[in-house]
């Protein structure tokens, strides 16, 4: 019984030890120059809203990448009227702290004064367990929960295994049960959440006003057209051009991809709008 306890102690220290790995790994470095961000906020703060974005998405493009920069970049976005990258950067900085009510109202107000009739609406199971997780949980928290749940799963059962019958067995038993049950739960959830970012990822339109074509190429125009701040999803993209559909399936065509820019942030993606 001895020899049993000290392996579990030890598969726990290990499990620890493992645990603070993956956290720091997770956290990654969103450390902010903060006499640059001063410098930015005083730039919005006298109203040179265009001169603020400037100094923010250098920032940005320097890697310095967390909520408040997105979150100040979308606030002087919306000053400036610009509700299609308003919504883009709130969009972003509610990806990095979905639990923030400023950034969640301010995504409301830029929603209200943009000219889109569409709003994100789930289409199917997938996405809807999707969104529902994200209003709650950043992508690095889901993550790190699945992890921690898998751990423990392991050994509750290693521990289990390892003690003879009784009250103490019979405990674990349901923990073990209790515990898969959070890790499918987790790991759908997390599922979910990396299948949309990979096949249908968020996007906004970015354009005051863009046309959309039924196939891509300028001879294929429609009259149909979306206008800044269009929440859709990505369908994919061929040469200059991006495929895209409404949330709510009530649109599904062709735009330039220069119109368009996704969700999920990339320093090397974002396009020069100053």
């Amino acid at each position: 019984m001895k020899r049993n306890l000290i392996s579990i102690v030890i598969l726990g220290i290990m499990m620890f030890a493992g645990l603070a790995a993956a956290i720091k790994y997770l956290s990654g470095n969103d450390s902010v120059n903060p006499e640059t961000i001063s410098v930015a906020n005083q730039l919005y703060e006298t109203r040179r809203y265009q001169e603020a974005a400037q100094v923010y998405e250098q920032l940005l493009s320097q890697g310095l990448v967390n909520s408040s920069l997105f979150y100040n970049l979308g606030n002087a976005y919306l000053a400036q009227g610009d509700h299609g990258r308003a919504i883009l950067n709130y969009q972003r900085a509610a990806r990095l702290d979905p639990r923030d009510a400023d950034i969640r109202a301010n995504l409301d107000i830029a929603r209200a004064r943009s000219a889109s009739e569409y709003t994100p609406e789930s289409a199917n199971p997938i996405q809807s367990v999707a969104r529902f997780s994200s209003s709650w949980m950043t992508l690095n928290e889901l993550g790190l929960a699945t992890l921690v749940v898998w751990f423990s799963l392991g050994f509750l059962v290693f521990a289990y295994r390892q003690l003879q019958a009784g009250k103490s067995r019979t405990f674990l038993q349901y923990g073990i049960i209790l515990t898969a049950l959070l890790f499918v739960t987790a790991g759908l959830s997390l599922g979910s959440r990396l299948y949309m970012d990979l096949t249908t990822p968020e996007a906004v339109i970015v354009d005051e006003v863009v046309t959309l074509n039924s196939d891509p190429g300028d001879e294929f125009a429609t009259e149909f057209q979306l206008f800044s701040g269009t929440e859709v999803k990505l369908l994919g993209t061929q040469g200059s051009w991006a495929q895209l559909s409404g949330y709510n399936e009530a649109v599904e065509g062709w735009i330039p991809l220069s119109s368009i820019e996704t969700v999920s942030w990339r320093a090397d993606s974002r396009q020069d709008t100053l």
